[in-house]
């Protein structure tokens, strides 16, 4: 591509499109991956705000001979979604419904609305989009068609390509023009006899194609040529596994099912994989609707992660294999007692595979989670061995399936590999990932010739190379000999009907280049001097290349991943953008110093620290951490700001405060907002919580508490010392009436969050390294720690890991502290009965702090009010978006709010009762004072509410 040409397109774009267009050379590498291993840089980014946009972009590019590569998510697995020229985001703007009928069962969309985001606008009308692949949280629906994707329950709704009704797509040259099997049958619109080209090649090549074509129907091979077969031809279903390669989507007509009212699931343990892939035809015979592989390698990865872990609590011992068999029924007991009915069934068919019925809908949701996760999780080993997709996606029939393992495994063997296995074996679509370190000459051989011995084994079991996950870059160039010739001069001869420029995606379903080009750096690249510990991770720049791209960051829904995406959906703003820009930097491909760039700045900005990703990213990617790492190098050379001398050092300014008299402290607070808060940029809209009149140590200092009992140190944060004494007040009577004695230790000092925050690593490091010393004593004499500020709790448990050695006294305090709900729900025994569980339930709506939520502690507290008598309801709302001073900033204040607004401020408008809203820390209690009506109570009020008056034996 001539540069010239390159930029005189986006000179001519600049002014016609009313989308964005991004093309920093941050931009640009963002785009230059998806969840596959390849690379290629783009000249830009378009993102487009109308169907005109697309066309504009596309008549432009056509003229200059400029490539177009339409992407939805970037999930794709073989790298579909990456190409070296324009790259057409259309997951921002254009995701909304357009329509729904509920009579017809069709609705109208946008190319770029999630499959899982879809879905929930359904459901009310009892309505849903068939397939469900296991990215369906991020993955769009043109996506979902462009790869031909299905998932778990294909054997009951098929591909994608078999649920569209029409499409309005831009062909290459710009023009907009609906496919539908009417707008085929009239020839209306017909941009430049398109269609009149179309009936003239399905003439010519019915005849090749019905007696050549695989026979075999779960297939993302190749274009979908069987459409030619079909009695009344709809040119709209062509683009099922077209890969964006013959038109751009700008919407689907869809047809849609009815939403299953209820399901059960039979866990069934095999010794080895083809035994279990022997038994799949059987099972098929009682007709489930899904039934799912997870292997060995998969459950062990997930049993050490730290957000999986509890998911796959169902498996017993350690089974090579485990299928995952579901039935529908009508209503919960039919579905449970089908799920029975085949236990009883399996038990006798396969006596050693410990049939399990599995009815709790909780549980049943723990396994699809875990199954859903599958890649990432696999992703997620420290091993420079990868599972690698070279054989991933090939597709048999079911009953060739035991004799396809055996034969895969024999290769693997060959190769001396091992592999992950996984999938949906109900329909032959096992994934197979040989574990292979792409980093050395010799692992890219390996897979360059499994990809050949894939191929043997796809035509030897009368399969394809891909039964979901479509051909891109790592497999297009198999398609003459798995099709041959003649079905494959077709396909060359469909491409040119649609796109004679080839501009569209080039390089993918045809004339695909070897799979070995433009593979994606998997070694770690290099390091600089890190201020945090990253050995476990293996380095820092192997925790970069740990993510995988897979987008569940991109959810919108479940967990409280990733919260700035949320409010923008803007790829820039995901948990895999900065992980992938800090790698290309880390590689080199950025420059010497685009660390310290504002560009790369940006990317990291809108990162609140939630930890979120570190337990619900299936590969761990914790990046978090990477923005303390990234701001410790940045703000050494920039320099700290007023702003983050305040924010870091909010507990010494808040003692000096605290220290003067109180009409001193009220002229601070007046003349604060007009002098030194608008020189530090926070915004005035902003109240700013208020020093008590009395610190929290000098009201305990006074009140003199009980002189026996077991001692527990209570740990008063910067909050619950200067600004919230009631908290403090509360947490120590909640432990007196438990029986402790309190003690408040007046050596410790802040956390260090606040300084992590700010990137002020070192200070932190100090403070860490202080409470450590002061705190292993009682350590030592099992005197437990309790904390009422998840924030600072996480500090501890988390990254007092990356700031110190990790030595005896720092792992005894970090096992001896406890959130304050933990603590008493461990105790639960001793809780009075007259508080515990008296009176009404009460309703109460329960928002935990992300680090609590991340950390897997807000179980926990909704389990103690539960125990104390509250009929607690969890929020599930994500972050709150305050995120400590990240909310107060002017740049941030609006969104942090749009944060709130996702999920937590419209449930507590909804309240139809009393509005008191639970929450476990002060940033939530400040965001949602600020913007809902609502009384925020913090959680050691209620536990003290709830146990008041007891004591313990």
């Amino acid at each position: 591509m001539k540069k010239s040409a390159a930029q005189d397109l986006l000179d001519a774009l600049s002014g016609k499109i009313s989308g964005e267009i991004r093309k920093t050379p941050v931009d640009r590498a963002l785009y230059s991956t998806d969840a596959s291993n390849y690379r290629m840089l783009p000249l830009a980014a378009v993102i487009p705000g109308t169907e005109r946009d697309v066309a504009v972009t596309l008549a432009e590019a056509r003229v200059r001979g400029v490539p177009v590569t339409a992407r939805g998510a970037g999930t794709s697995l073989a790298g579909q979604a990456v190409g070296e020229g324009i790259i057409l985001d259309l997951s921002k703007h254009m995701n909304g419904v357009i329509e729904v009928d509920r009579e017809a069962k069709r609705a109208r969309v946008e190319p770029g609305i999630s499959i899982d985001a879809l879905n929930r606008r359904l459901s009310p009308y009892g309505l849903m989009f068939g397939p469900d692949p296991s990215s369906s949280s991020a993955a769009t629906v043109g996506g979902a068609v462009a790869n031909n994707a299905t998932g778990a329950h294909s054997i009951l709704y098929g591909m994608s390509g078999d649920h569209v009704v029409s499409s309005k797509v831009a062909l290459s040259d710009g023009t907009l023009l609906r496919l539908s099997r009417e707008d085929y049958e009239r020839r209306g619109g017909d941009a430049g006899g398109l269609f009149a080209r179309l009936a003239a090649l399905l003439e010519e090549s019915r005849e090749v194609v019905a007696a050549e074509f695989p026979k075999h129907w779960r297939r993302a091979s190749g274009y979908s040529l069987d459409r030619f077969l079909d009695e009344e031809f709809n040119p709209a279903r062509l683009l099922g596994s077209s890969e964006g390669t013959l038109a751009v989507s700008t919407d689907f007509e869809l047809g849609l099912v009815e939403r299953p009212a209820a399901s059960a699931l039979c866990v069934l343990q095999f010794r080895e994989i083809p035994g279990a892939m022997e038994a799949v035809p059987e099972i098929l015979s009682k007709g489930p609707s899904a039934v799912e592989l997870m292997d060995g390698t998969l459950l062990d990865l997930a049993r050490k992660s730290r957000g999986f872990s509890r998911l796959v609590s169902f498996v017993e011992g350690s089974p090579e294999a485990v299928l995952v068999v579901e039935f529908q029924g009508e209503d919960e007991r039919r579905a449970a007692a089908r799920a029975e009915d085949f236990s009883r069934f399996a038990r006798s068919s396969f006596p050693a595979a410990g049939a399990l019925a599995v009815t709790s809908p909780r549980e049943q949701k723990n396994i699809w989670d875990a199954r859903r996760a599958g890649l990432g999780i696999l992703m997620s080993g420290r091993d420079r061995r990868k599972p690698v997709p070279c054989i991933e996606d090939v597709s048999v029939p079911p009953e060739n399936l035991a004799r396809y393992s055996r034969d895969v495994i024999s290769l693997l063997e060959e190769f001396g590999l091992g592999a992950a296995f996984y999938g949906h074996a109900s329909a032959g679509c096992v994934h197979v990932r040989p574990l292979i370190d792409l980093s050395t000459p010799r692992g890219v051989g390996e897979m360059t010739a499994l990809c050949e011995g894939a191929l043997e084994l796809a035509l030897r079991h009368a399969g394809v190379m891909s039964g979901e996950h479509g051909d891109g870059l790592q497999r297009s160039r198999l398609n003459r000999r798995l099709f041959g010739e003649g079905v494959y001069s077709v396909m060359k001869k469909l491409k040119d009907v649609f796109d004679p420029a080839g501009i569209l995606n080039p390089g993918k379903v045809v004339d695909g280049a070897a799979p070995d080009s433009n593979l994606r750096m998997r070694e770690a690249p290099g390091n600089f001097p890190a201020a945090l510990d990253w050995s476990r991770e293996g380095g820092l720049a192997a925790a970069a290349v740990m993510c995988n791209g897979q987008g569940m960051c991109r959810k919108t829904a479940e967990g409280i991943m990733c919260p700035s995406y949320r409010a923008t959906l803007d790829e820039g703003d995901t948990t895999r953008a900065r992980a992938n820009v800090l790698r290309e930097v880390l590689s080199g491909n950025l420059g010497p110093d685009a660390l310290y760039e504002k560009d790369f700045h940006d990317v990291f900005d809108l990162c609140v620290g939630c930890k979120a990703c570190a337990s619900e990213c299936p590969s761990g990617v914790d990046v978090a951490k990477m923005k303390t790492e990234f701001l410790a190098a940045y703000k050494t050379r920039k320099g700290f700001t007023l702003r983050d001398r305040l924010f870091g050092g909010v507990h010494e300014m808040s003692r000096g405060r605290s220290a003067l008299p109180r009409v001193l402290n009220r002229a601070f607070e007046a003349l604060l907002p007009a002098g030194v808060l608008s020189l530090a940029g926070i915004d005035p809209r902003r109240p700013l919580p208020r020093m008590a009149k009395e610190a929290f140590s000098s009201w305990f200092g006074k009140r003199g508490g009980p002189g026996e009992g077991r001692e527990v140190v209570y740990f008063h944060d910067t909050w619950s010392e200067f600004f919230y004494p009631e908290i403090g007040a509360a947490v120590t009577r909640t432990l007196e009436n438990l029986g402790f004695r309190v003690i408040v230790e007046s050596r410790r000092k802040c956390c260090g969050r606040p300084m992590l925050s700010r990137g002020m690593v070192e200070r932190a490091r100090e403070n860490a390294a202080h409470n450590v010393a002061v705190l292993s004593g009682y350590a030592e004499k099992d005197v437990p720690v309790v904390f009422s500020e998840p924030s600072c709790l996480s500090a501890f448990r988390d990254e007092y890991r990356d700031l110190l050695p990790r030595d005896e006294a720092l792992e005894a305090v970090v096992s001896n502290s406890h959130s304050v709900c933990e603590f008493v729900l461990a105790r639960a025994g001793e809780t009075p009965e007259e508080a515990a569980g008296a009176g009404e339930r009460k309703r109460l709506l329960v928002h935990g702090h992300c680090h609590e939520m991340a950390g897997g502690g807000f179980e926990d507290t909704v389990s103690l009010l539960r125990l104390l008598g509250y009929d607690a309801r969890r929020s599930n709302a994500g972050c709150c978006g305050m995120a400590g001073g990240f909310g107060y900033e002017k740049e941030h204040y609006e969104i942090s709010k749009a944060m709130g607004e996702k999920g937590l401020f419209p449930r507590i408008r909804n309240l139809e009762e009393d509005r008191r809203v639970c929450v476990t820390g002060v940033s939530c209690m400040e965001q949602v004072s600020h913007f809902t009506e609502s009384v925020p109570v913090h959680v050691a009020l209620l536990l003290e509410e709830s146990l008041a008056g007891g004591g313990a034996e």
